[in-house]
């Protein structure tokens, strides 16, 4: 809950958020963490960085000071109304208050474009021998599998750590 793709719900539906090429501080990032109760911003990207939505897209952020409670309260689009495509759907990852780092992160990935962590139904490190060590597995159609992403770095494994809650 504390790393994917930005969505909001309107009218009983599920949308994404985007944002157009002159949002150079992401202080967007800063609300959505706040909101979600997830501490404070890891990563922020503008870039689908968890792949890019297929439904509708509810939101265009043009401005948040990062002091708002809710992003909604940012100077925003109406509702549905946007000049910007799914490639500039936000997504962020937000570090989870109280909890120890995150140790021993392999170097198994997960393959944005294939099958991303915030679309997957469950998500594990495995032989490592605590819930926070191991290989990266998704369980997708009923099956654990590990998954492999030739660009895996750091900041892949702080992703998966913080969707893990290992910090």
């Amino acid at each position: 809950r504390c790393a994917g793709r930005v969505e909001v719900m309107h009218g009983g539906e599920w949308g994404s958020v985007c944002v157009f090429d002159f949002d150079w501080e992401a202080r967007w990032a800063i609300v959505v963490c706040r909101q979600l109760g997830c501490g404070r911003v890891a990563k922020a990207s503008p870039y689908a960085p968890f792949g890019q939505g297929t439904g509708r897209i509810w939101l265009q952020l043009f401005f948040c000071r990062g002091t708002e409670d809710t992003l909604e309260k940012c100077l925003v689009s109406e509702w549905g109304e946007h000049f910007c495509g799914h490639d500039r759907e936000v997504g962020v990852a937000c570090t989870v208050l109280g909890l120890p780092p995150c140790v021993g992160a392999s170097r198994a990935g997960l393959s944005r474009s294939r099958a991303p962590v915030a679309d997957a139904a469950e998500l594990r490190l495995a032989g490592g021998g605590t819930p926070c060590a191991g290989r990266g597995e998704v369980k997708l159609q009923g099956r654990w599998g590990s998954v492999g992403d030739d660009s895996w770095d750091m900041e892949d494994a702080e992703v998966v750590c913080q969707q893990l809650g290992c910090g």
